[in-house]
């Protein structure tokens, strides 16, 4: 993945203060320019009298610095940022004068927009900020900061369910340039009969122009089964979202999509799968931290999360607690250590653009496993309604067997259902199994009962 440059913290808190000493606010000028720009070296009495004047300058080479460049969205030379209240407030491209600039610092976060002409077809592209496929043509990854973000135990029956659906749903994707191939991740979202529609992220085909072969991994009883894959549509920049079509040759579960008129949240938790370095596809637990906080003058959903992803997570799901999905892996940054995936809204185009619009528009509001089972479901051996804390009673209660058992529901006369999850208990954060019994025998109730004391 290609890592985004970003402004220090003692730079940043140099430059806040600065900013606060001369205008009593946060206001911070984003200075794009390049050597060989001549409008950018005529703007430099300019800004050097702003300067003397207090006001904080970030000066950002567009050659020396691309991804800061490009995590702006920045296609033309000058342009100038405005960030005030920690978001972009107005954008001016071009040469400018003093009166411009000043009004353009003096912008309220609260107020309206300056024109950013942000889609001016005479922009020189500046390539996307993007994650990397994992090199797996004899290439070697290259070095990457840890990740902090880590898989933990499953604290719900609900929770637990939904990870298992989108760990099935999650596949790897092969892609082929003519001088090797790398790898990605994928998420199924719809089957029809045999075929499976997979979502990913849109640059994973940039370099071979989605001309190149796709082989699709898809696993099932712990094994893999690889299928060829058809590219039915991408966009590899602005919303950075792809569609391919799969014959996996069984019958797939879809995860299920985020409400059209849900919100996601900053600070909600979530989960991510993604292929590391191009291995099996593995889970990671995080926590929601910005959102739409890139690309503000287009308008693209995005998402933040704690803990930037490694190569191979490129295309990579990210749900919520219910499972649903609300974003798919396309950035990260180092050091910041966070990632950044497109959020639902850049999905929803996507299947707008191909016509699958029913796809999200069937979504249902969130009816999570978790309220039912504080409604409905007792806990082990008793006859009362059980929470998360119950349900976590019930893992501890299971752990004089190699793999934890839990039991949700052992009262077989009431129509409910009993749902068991099997794993390692010395490898928690490993492939559990998911079972549901509709009608559970009395015999199979009482020996539940007699293993759970």
């Amino acid at each position: 993945m290609r890592s985004f440059f970003a402004l220090s913290v003692a730079g940043l808190l140099w430059i806040l203060a600065a900013s606060q000493a001369a205008f009593g606010g946060d206001a911070i000028l984003l200075d794009f320019s390049s050597a060989h720009c001549a409008p950018c070296q005529a703007m430099k009495p300019t800004l050097a009298q702003l300067a003397s004047k207090g006001v904080a300058i970030r000066h950002v080479d567009v050659v020396t610095e691309p991804h800061l460049a490009a995590r702006y969205g920045i296609r033309k030379t000058p342009t100038y940022v405005v960030l005030s209240g920690g978001q972009e407030v107005a954008r001016l491209i071009g040469q400018q004068s003093m009166p411009a600039l000043q009004a353009a610092l003096a912008s309220s976060p609260s107020g309206p927009r300056i024109p950013t002409r942000a889609m001016d077809p005479s922009f020189q592209n500046i390539a996307a900020p993007a994650t990397r496929l994992a090199p797996l043509a004899g290439g070697t990854s290259a070095t990457v900061a840890p990740v902090s973000a880590t898989s933990e135990a499953m604290p719900t029956v609900s929770l637990a369910q939904a990870i298992e659906i989108a760990r099935a749903a999650t596949v790897r994707l092969r892609v082929h340039d003519g001088h090797g191939y790398g790898a990605g991740t994928g998420t199924v979202i719809d089957t029809n009969g045999d075929q499976a529609l997979v979502l990913t992220c849109g640059h994973l085909f940039r370099e071979n122009k989605g001309q190149g072969k796709i082989e699709v991994d898809v696993y099932v009883g712990g094994q893999t089964h690889t299928v060829v894959g058809e590219l039915l549509d991408y966009d590899a920049d602005t919303h950075d979202v792809a569609l391919v079509a799969i014959r996996p040759g069984f019958q797939m579960q879809p995860v299920p999509m985020i409400h059209p008129q849900e919100r996601v949240r900053a600070g909600q938790t979530a989960f991510s799968f993604g292929c590391d370095r191009g291995a099996d596809p593995s889970r990671r637990d995080t926590r929601i931290t910005g959102v739409d906080k890139y690309d503000q003058h287009l308008g693209v959903s995005n998402l933040e999360i704690a803990g930037a992803p490694i190569d191979g997570r490129s295309g990579g799901g990210l749900f919520d607690e219910a499972g649903r999905l609300i974003g798919v892996c396309n950035a990260a940054d180092y050091e910041g250590d966070v990632g950044i995936y497109a959020g639902p809204g850049s999905v929803q185009w996507q299947l707008d653009k191909t016509g699958l619009s029913t796809i999200y528009k069937r979504a249902q509001p969130p009816q999570t496993r978790l309220a039912s089972l504080q409604q409905e479901v007792p806990s082990v051996g008793a006859t009362s309604k059980v929470g998360s804390t119950g349900v976590n009673a019930a893992i501890g209660a299971a752990r004089s067997t190699p793999s934890e058992m839990l039991f949700a529901d052992v009262d077989s006369t009431n129509g409910h259902e009993v749902i068991v999850i099997v794993r390692d208990r010395k490898n928690p954060s490993g492939p559990a199994q998911v079972m549901t019994l509709n009608q559970p025998s009395a015999d199979l109730m009482q020996m539940i009962q007699q293993h759970a004391k």
